[in-house]
Order: C-alpha cells, then structure tokens, then sequence
C-alpha cells in the first residue's frame, strides 16, 4: 500500500495562511465583558447620515432596535468600543446578547465575540461599552453582527433576527449585518 502526498498544482496563495490563521483565532478568543462611562463626542458631521440612521425609523416600521458605533477609544492595550443602543420596540429588553465578529483593516477576521448588552428599558437610548484587550483600535476595520443570540421582554422571548436591527456608524469603521 502506497502513501501518495497531496501537493498544489499551483503556487499556495500568499493568503491562504493568513485566512486560515485569522479563522483559527477568531474561534479561540475569549467573550468580551460590557463597562459603563460617559458618552462619546467624537462623530461624523452631521451632513453625512448613514442610510440606516437608528434615530429615522424606517418607513412604515417604528419597532425597531437602533445599534450605532459611536466612538472606538484606545486604551492601556485594548481598545474601548461604545455602541449606543435605541430601544424602539415598545418594550424593556430584559435579554440582549449578540454574536460580533471583528475585521482587521485589511478584511481579516480578527476575533469573534459575544455582547450581553441587557438591560434596556423601553423606548430609552443607552450607551453601552466594552473593551477589546490586547486590540489597537486602529486595527478595527468593520464589525459584523452576526447573529442576534437572545432577545426577550418583561413578556418572554422577541424575534431575535440580525436583519432586524438598524445600524450605524459615525466612523469609518463599518458596523453592519
């Protein structure tokens, strides 16, 4: 019985290593913890609005959950993220936990993490924040919203889908679905 090796037909390409490796750590890293502090006040002007401003509700949809990235802000060897949260759904959510993914600049996948991002009372506005250790804010290309992994009120569990979401960004980092 022979052993025949399996060798490319063509050169590997210089990025097949560098995809593999950002999947392997975007599936190790630990899950990120949420802190509280003041808001930002770093922002895009004003005559640039996203096509998803969570402060516009969509035509004929007022219950909606508004997710902007309003400021990413270095720190000792992480990098704070705030996100503000509009909560438009007509109740208190009692759960929230989102699935991020976070992109390098260069469209790698550079961690996957989870955001408990609970309590909102009902048609409040909060600023959440949480910090990503041994990350340099720079190196944030694009943050991906997953999955929605659970939503509930005061009444039990509420449609928990991603495409549900209106987001935003003041940043030229991309918050998106």
């Amino acid at each position: 019985m022979s052993t025949r090796t399996l060798q490319w037909s063509s050169p590997r390409p210089p990025y097949l290593r560098a995809f593999i490796a950002g999947i392997a750590i975007a599936f190790s890293l630990p899950l990120s913890t949420v802190a509280e502090t003041e808001p930002s006040t770093a922002a895009r002007p004003a005559e640039q609005p996203s096509a998803e401003d969570p402060v516009a509700p969509e035509a004929g949809n007022t219950e909606r959950l508004g997710i902007e990235l309003n400021k990413l802000e270095q720190v000792d060897d992480g990098c704070r993220v705030y996100l503000v949260f509009e909560n438009a759904l007509g109740t208190k959510l009692e759960a929230l936990q989102l699935e991020l993914i976070l992109f390098d600049t260069e469209g790698f996948i550079k961690r996957r993490l989870t955001l408990d991002a609970a309590p909102i009372d009902e048609d409040k506005t909060s600023v959440k924040l949480f910090d990503l250790a041994k990350t340099q804010c720079e190196q944030v290309g694009r943050i991906l919203i997953n999955d929605v992994l659970a939503m509930a009120g005061p009444d039990g569990a509420l449609p928990n889908e991603a495409s549900g979401l209106a987001l935003s960004s003041k940043l030229d980092v991309d918050l998106f679905k």
